[in-house]
């Protein structure tokens, strides 16, 4: 059975989300914590909080396990992360070369790194150090990194241009998601250049792209037997259920759980967050992908209360 991991998604999945999934639905064998990322010069204050909070609940328990995950130009913003999320306590580390937005493909990040082979030498010269020589903040556990990474930001040349480079580097896993960046969510997935990258890899392999359904979990497993794990990210976000169901723990009245898990996230933000407008922008979002298993009419009242009172009435028409 292949181990199931959920992907990160920036303003979704929050350290909240994730340990009220982990206590609602599980199944997850990871969860991954989106990037975090430079600002001004310094790790970004939000992304470290988001990590604390991890730090300090979700290591402690041992029913599931959270990966931070680092986004960079060069080498010496990758360290500066790196050494940031150590500093937390984690012994495991996966490095973005795949995120396909804009904001960060221009800044040389995510799927904007796959075409500067150098800066990419650099950094997994910088892991092979780490690797041999870090530890996390206890001095307890050595460091392991994992990279998860798109095609290629123009061309799938790109990937297999830097698969020796990733392949000589002492990696956990890769997570590759077969599309290019400037496809974004887009388009078809390339399995033809998948199954290439898939027999080359030298390292454990994890698809990450588009599974929506155990069934296609079962049809990976299938086809692809080496590969290490699935990643999952909208897939989970809409059927929350999808890796227990796979994974036969079974999934009593859907719409039950999806409350309990909501109820979980709103008095959170209702502890962190102060008014009306900034509550609701932050749990609002929960419902975005789970549109499609909510009567619309329902949806709409969600999305559109512009009061606490408005959108607690809104909630109850699920029950």
């Amino acid at each position: 059975m292949l181990k199931v991991l959920f992907a990160p998604l920036q303003g979704y999945t929050t350290g909240i989300y994730r340990r009220a999934h982990a206590e609602i639905f599980g199944g997850v064998d990871a969860y991954y914590a989106p990037f975090l990322r430079i600002e001004n010069g310094l790790p970004r204050e939000k992304d470290l909080r988001d990590l604390e909070c991890a730090g300090v609940a979700e290591r402690n328990r041992t029913d599931y396990k959270v990966i931070p995950q680092i986004i960079a130009n060069c080498v010496q913003e990758f360290k500066t992360l790196a050494e940031a999320v150590l500093q937390k306590g984690f012994t495991e580390i996966d490095f973005n070369m795949g995120c396909p937005f804009p904001m960060q493909v221009n800044r040389h990040r995510g799927a904007g790194l796959l075409i500067n082979v150098q800066a990419v030498q650099e950094i997994m010269d910088e892991i092979k150090r780490m690797s041999g020589s870090a530890t996390n903040a206890n001095g307890t556990a050595p460091v392991k990194f994992s990279v998860k990474m798109r095609l290629g930001q123009n061309s799938p040349d790109e990937a297999f241009a830097l698969l020796p480079i990733l392949n000589d580097t002492p990696l956990a896993h890769i997570t590759i998601h077969p599309r290019l960046g400037k496809q974004q969510y887009k388009g078809a997935i390339d399995f033809n250049s998948f199954e290439k990258f898939y027999n080359e890899c030298k390292h454990p392999l994890v698809y990450n792209g588009d599974i929506t359904s155990v069934s296609q979990i079962c049809e990976m497993e299938r086809k692809y037997p080496k590969l290490a794990a699935l990643m999952i990210g909208r897939g989970l976000l809409a059927h929350p259920n999808l890796a227990a169901e796979y994974k036969a723990l079974g999934c009593k009245d859907f719409l039950g759980k999806i409350l309990q898990m909501h109820q979980i996230i709103f008095e959170d933000a209702c502890k962190k967050f102060q008014g009306d407008s900034q509550i609701l922008s932050h749990i609002q979002s929960f419902w975005e992908y789970l549109e499609p298993n909510i009567p619309k009419k329902i949806f709409k009242k969600i999305k559109k209360a512009g009061k606490l009172s408005e959108y607690s009435e809104a909630v109850k028409e699920l029950s």
